[in-house]
């Protein structure tokens, strides 16, 4: 598929002309399916990721084979780009939560020709550091045994993606049985805190939020 538009994309929008011609003749992009795999935990990849459209996860199983998120994602971000970086194999499992476009980026020359540019580095730093936060939100979520903070911390730290997350993704995510999580989001919306419309929820309340996640 041809790749256009890349200077669209803020973290190339700073890139020469014949720069950008280089880097959409190393890239390929792609359409996927609702439900497609992107790649499975222990794949290799020559590919850089780009998700321009769309939103993935990215998931692992615990020892009883349930399936545990770890991260969403929604375009414009790389996905899994320390493998990459770090030259190992993806550290977990990539599905399409709807149906996307990921711009395919041969690596070998991405980083030989384009990584060593200041803004891309910098660009590509901030990228991990996200990650790496994310990651830490996810070790919080599983470690802490108050399903109260739990999503009161996910909602702060997810506000710009909720319009994207029903109530049951939000649930698998946190790994609290629907049941759980109906309730005490039931007691948010009675509280004021938040409002719940057709299984979507906006925050209306941050200070009370907050109070639960440092209670």
């Amino acid at each position: 598929m041809e790749v256009t538009g890349l200077e669209d994309f803020y973290f190339f929008s700073f890139l020469e002309k014949d720069e950008l011609v280089r880097l959409k003749e190393i890239s390929i992009k792609k359409r996927y399916n609702k439900n497609e795999i992107l790649f499975y935990k222990g794949d290799s990849s020559k590919y850089l990721h780009l998700l321009i459209k769309g939103v993935v996860k990215l998931y692992t199983h615990d020892h009883k084979d349930n399936e545990v998120i770890i991260h969403n994602l929604m375009a414009p971000s790389f996905i899994a780009e320390i493998a990459n970086y770090e030259e190992v194999k993806f550290p977990a499992n990539c599905a399409f939560e709807t149906n996307a476009e990921v711009l395919l980026i041969d690596y070998d020359k991405f980083k030989e020709e384009f990584l060593l540019k200041p803004e891309i580095s910098i660009f590509f730093i901030k990228s991990l550091t996200r990650k790496i936060k994310a990651l830490e939100s996810f070790i919080s979520y599983n470690i802490s045994s108050n399903s109260s903070e739990k999503i009161a911390k996910f909602l702060l730290d997810n506000e710009s993606i909720l319009i994207n997350l029903k109530q049951v993704k939000i649930a698998q995510i946190l790994n609290i049985t629907p049941e759980t999580f109906s309730r005490k989001i039931s007691k948010l919306k009675k509280d004021g805190i938040i409002q719940n419309e057709k299984g979507f929820i906006t925050i209306l309340d941050h200070e009370s939020l907050k109070y639960l996640v440092n209670e």
